[in-house]
């Protein structure tokens, strides 16, 4: 079985990076994708532009994506300041500043008292250890010493220091070798197309909700296929991405290029 699930995982790779480099279907547009959010008046790939998308990809969970990158856009023109580490920490000298808490509140995330706890914790450190500048956390590390100075910041687990790398290297900000060997940035989403699919040993049965406990086994059934066929997993991260955000949430199964493959595919397609 687990040799049938890993041919099946490779085919599929294949075809998602195939899908997407072609902007075929559902990766007919892509603007949604984090390498291709920047605020108006900001260099693309400078300074601001890292730490805009630092703090922006700290908060990318528990909230509808598009949804918080607009508002996170539409407030760093209004306050440049509050995405900007050594103001962030001369302004409010605590993450007990009310002023700061009532910043995070307009970003409509979930849990506020948190996220501002952790946005001023992360400028201190940034602040502290890398002169205020989030692209000076590549500089002289490979891919896997870079994933343990990410995951020392507040809030970025397995899956967003991930992220922050995939977006770095998209974008051209940062440069990183050895990225093949960084943990494949997986989510729950990315658990049920894995389980969805058949690729991994994953029950076909369970809800939402309790995909949870097989992350790490749809983690290593994506990094493998994508080892096995040289494939740059930074691209099928985007895909899946995509493929999860605009496409398995709203079970758009029309124009979804995994739909013959997929469990919930296949049986759209017989109601026809």
């Amino acid at each position: 079985m687990r040799n049938q699930n890993s041919s099946r995982a490779r085919e599929i790779v294949k075809v998602l990076l195939v899908a997407f480099e072609n902007k075929e279907a559902v990766f007919s547009d892509t603007k949604e994708l984090l390498e291709n959010q920047i605020p108006p008046n900001v260099s693309y790939n400078s300074k601001n532009h890292a730490n805009f998308l630092f703090y922006l990809i700290s908060q990318d969970h528990g909230i509808k994506s598009s949804r918080l990158y607009d508002r996170a856009k539409r407030l760093y023109e209004a306050f440049p300041e509050k995405f900007d580490p050594k103001s962030i920490v001369e302004e409010h000298k605590s993450p007990d500043n009310s002023g700061l808490l009532d910043f995070i509140k307009l970003l409509g995330v979930r849990y506020a008292n948190n996220s501002t706890k952790y946005w001023y914790k992360n400028s201190e450190m940034l602040s502290d250890q890398y002169d205020g500048d989030t692209r000076n956390i590549f500089n002289g590390v490979d891919g896997p010493e870079v994933s343990k100075r990410i995951r020392s910041f507040y809030g970025f687990g397995p899956k967003i220091s991930g992220l922050l790398i995939r977006v770095f290297v998209g974008t051209g900000i940062a440069n990183v070798d050895k990225i093949e060997e960084i943990d494949f940035p997986t989510d729950i989403h990315d658990t049920r197309i894995a389980a969805l699919t058949k690729i991994a040993d994953i029950p076909e049965d369970i809800t939402e909700n309790n995909y949870s406990p097989f992350v790490k086994i749809a983690q290593n059934t994506w990094k493998e296929a994508c080892k096995d066929k040289k494939i740059n997993w930074l691209q099928v991260d985007r895909a899946l991405w995509i493929l999860g955000s605009k496409g398995c949430t709203s079970n758009r199964h029309y124009d979804c290029p995994l739909k013959k493959y997929c469990i919930k595919g296949v049986k759209s397609r017989e109601l026809f």
